[in-house]
C-alpha cells in the first residue's frame, strides 16, 4: 500500500521551503550589497588618492612664503565669481578661522624651463635656470631695487623659449617676450629657501586691485643681458630688498577653488593656473580645469613649515545609511 503526503504535510514543506528561500535571498542580497559597496569603496579610495596626490604634486613646486588662504562665500558660489572678502598668509590659518578661507593660492616655480631642453650638438640636456647667484659679482645699480646679477649655468634664452611656447599654448597674450611683459619673473629664495619675504601684503602683489596698498616688492622684472647675466628690477619699489644666493623663476600663480553643488550638497574643486598677481590679476583671469567632483571637505594648513592637506570625497550613488553616502577621506603632507 502506497503512503501519500497529507495536505498539512505539503503546506508545512512549502512553508519551510519559503523560509529557506527567504533566508537564502537575504544572504545573497547582503553578499551582493557588500560586493557593490566594496567595489565602490575601492574605486573611491583610488580616486581620492589620485586627486590628493595631484594636488600635492602641484603644491610641491610652490614658493612657500607666497601661499595664501582666500576668504569668500562658498555656498553662494561667490568664490568662483571672484567675489573675495580678504586673504591671509597660510601661516596665519588656524582651526578657528579655517572655514572662512576655502581657497588656497600660491606662486609656482617655473619647473619646465628649469629642466631645460635637449641640445643635439652637446648631446645633453641644457638647463634653463640654475637657481644660483654669484654674489661676488652682483652689482647694485640704483638703490635697493635694481641689480645686475650673474647666474652661473643658466641659459635664459631657453627660459624665454619654453615659457613663450607655454603661454602661447594657453592663449595668453604677450608670449613673444615673457620677460618684457612680466609673464616670467624672478623671486629671490630668501635665507631659508621659502622666498624673500617682507609680509604677504608687500611681497607678491596679491589682490592689489582690491587693496591698493598691497605691493609686489619681492618680485623682479627680468632684463636679459646674456644667458647667464641679467638685470632685475623690483616691480614695486622698496627700500629693503636683498639679493640672496638663490633665486626662482616664476611664470604663474595657481589656485584651488571650491564650487558648491546644491544638487548633492558637496563641492567640485576647480584648478586655476596662468594668472599673474603682480600684474593686478586674480584667479578669475586664469585657465580653469575641473580637478575633483563630490568633495565634502577640503582643508589645508601649514605646520612646522610643512603643508598639510585634507580631502574627503563622497560617492552619491552609494548610500551607507539613510543619511549618508560612502565617503573616503585622505590626508597628505607636502614638504
Amino acid at each position: 500500500m502506497k503512503k501519500a503526503f497529507t495536505l498539512i504535510e505539503l503546506i508545512v514543506v512549502l512553508i519551510i521551503m519559503g523560509i529557506l528561500a527567504t533566508i537564502a535571498t537575504e544572504i545573497l542580497l547582503k553578499v551582493y550589497q557588500n560586493y557593490t559597496i566594496t567595489r565602490a569603496r575601492n574605486a573611491l579610495v583610488f580616486k581620492t588618492d589620485l586627486i590628493i596626490n595631484e594636488i600635492a604634486s602641484k603644491l610641491q613646486n610652490r614658493i612657500p612664503n607666497s601661499v595664501i588662504a582666500t576668504e569668500c562665500n562658498v555656498t553662494d558660489n561667490e568664490c568662483i565669481k571672484g567675489n573675495v572678502l580678504g586673504f591671509i598668509s597660510i601661516q596665519n590659518l588656524t582651526k578657528n578661522n579655517a572655514n572662512k578661507y576655502p581657497i588656497i593660492e600660491w606662486l609656482s616655480k617655473d619647473i619646465y624651463s628649469k629642466r631645460g631642453e635637449w641640445n643635439s650638438q652637446l648631446k645633453r640636456v641644457v638647463p634653463g635656470w640654475s637657481g644660483f647667484v654669484d654674489l661676488k659679482r652682483t652689482q647694485i645699480n640704483s638703490g635697493d631695487n635694481n641689480y645686475t646679477i650673474i647666474i652661473p649655468d643658466s641659459n635664459m634664452s631657453i627660459v624665454q623659449e619654453i615659457d613663450g611656447n607655454w603661454t602661447e599654448s594657453w592663449g595668453i597674450s604677450g608670449y613673444q617676450n615673457v620677460f618684457d611683459n612680466n609673464l616670467s619673473v624672478l623671486i629671490f629664495s630668501g635665507a631659508d629657501g621659502r622666498g624673500a619675504f617682507n609680509d604677504i601684503n608687500h611681497s607678491y602683489g596679491w589682490y592689489e586691485t582690491l587693496y591698493p596698498t598691497n605691493k609686489a616688492q619681492k618680485i623682479f622684472k627680468i632684463y636679459k643681458n646674456s644667458d647667464d647675466n641679467i638685470t632685475v628690477t623690483a616691480i614695486d619699489d622698496s627700500n629693503n630688498t636683498t639679493v640672496y644666493e638663490g633665486f626662482y623663476i616664476v611664470n604663474t600663480a595657481m589656485a584651488i577653488v571650491p564650487v558648491y553643488d546644491k544638487n548633492y550638497s558637496d563641492y567640485n574643486l576647480t584648478f586655476v593656473q596662468n594668472y599673474y598677481p603682480w600684474k593686478d590679476q586674480n584667479f578669475t583671469d586664469g585657465n580653469k580645469s575641473l580637478l575633483a567632483t563630490h568633495v565634502t571637505e577640503f582643508k589645508f594648513k601649514e605646520q612646522n613649515s610643512l603643508l598639510r592637506i585634507y580631502l574627503c570625497i563622497q560617492d552619491p550613488d552609494v548610500k551607507i545609511n539613510d543619511n549618508s553616502y560612502l565617503t573616503i577621506c585622505k590626508e597628505k603632507v607636502v614638504f
